[in-house]
């Protein structure tokens, strides 16, 4: 028979009661996944804004200003320091996630720290103006110029360690040949990019055509290859992610 207790009608037993799905809390590998989703964007995004910054300042040549001078341009200037910053923060979080769902390469993934943080002081102090490196450098300017030298340096040792660290990963396998392709091209840029900054700090002249310098084209190569890389690290860290 039915029990004629209201009380025993009204409330649900203890066991049946449960937690509403709104009310549970995300889960970490939620938040992971949400934040290596976001690692794309931020490594996208500065590369749009310096692009922008190139085509509404006709009057400066991005064959041989580097990108940090155009903080100094005449229109949107402020897409330089910010879209270092952006970028600063999707390689922190590429690192973050790299270390805790990877095994080994701890030397690669220092690397890639000191990448952001260069990134992060370069992003926060800026350079002095194009054509002054006959003057001695304001301070910020020394503190950009030698985090962001620093910063180009360690990414290419980074990629290189990490790369040959992961291929041997059965998780990494999907993307191995892509970073070791990027890895590859980082290094080459590096290089080419050293080449003609040596020519601006007083080296043999390498004037190309009507440039002077392609000190800031050939910046924008490596800019790119490096962020080719992180890219491909990127997507095969959300596969592994999402795999958990």
């Amino acid at each position: 028979m039915f029990s004629s207790d209201p009380a025993s009608m009204s409330s649900p037993s203890r066991g049946s009661q449960s937690v509403h799905p709104a009310t549970a809390p995300p889960s970490p590998r939620t938040g992971r996944r949400i934040a290596v989703d976001s690692v794309s964007g931020g490594l996208a995004l500065p590369l749009i804004g310096f692009a922008v910054a190139d085509l509404i300042n006709p009057d400066w040549s991005p064959a041989e200003a580097m990108i940090s001078h155009y903080v100094h341009a005449p229109h949107g200037g402020w897409l330089i320091p910010l879209g270092t910053l952006v970028m600063a923060a999707a390689s922190g979080t590429l690192t973050w996630l790299a270390a805790a769902y990877t095994r080994g390469g701890r030397a690669g993934l220092a690397l890639l720290g000191v990448w952001t943080a260069g990134l992060l002081v370069a992003g926060v102090f800026p350079t002095d103006p194009p054509g002054q490196w006959d003057q001695p450098p304001t301070m910020a300017s020394t503190l950009h110029g030698v985090a962001a030298l620093l910063a180009f340096t360690t990414l290419p040792a980074a990629v290189v360690v990490l790369s040959r660290v992961w291929r041997r990963d059965p998780r990494w396998r999907p993307v191995a040949g892509g970073l070791a392709v990027t890895a590859r091209l980082s290094v080459a840029a590096f290089v080419l990019f050293m080449i003609t900054f040596f020519d601006v700090m007083g080296g043999p002249s390498l004037a190309v055509g009507a440039w002077s310098t392609v000190t800031g084209l050939a910046e924008r190569v490596m800019v790119w290859t490096y962020v080719g890389w992180l890219a491909v690290a990127a997507a095969g860290l959300r596969r592994i992610v999402r795999e958990g």
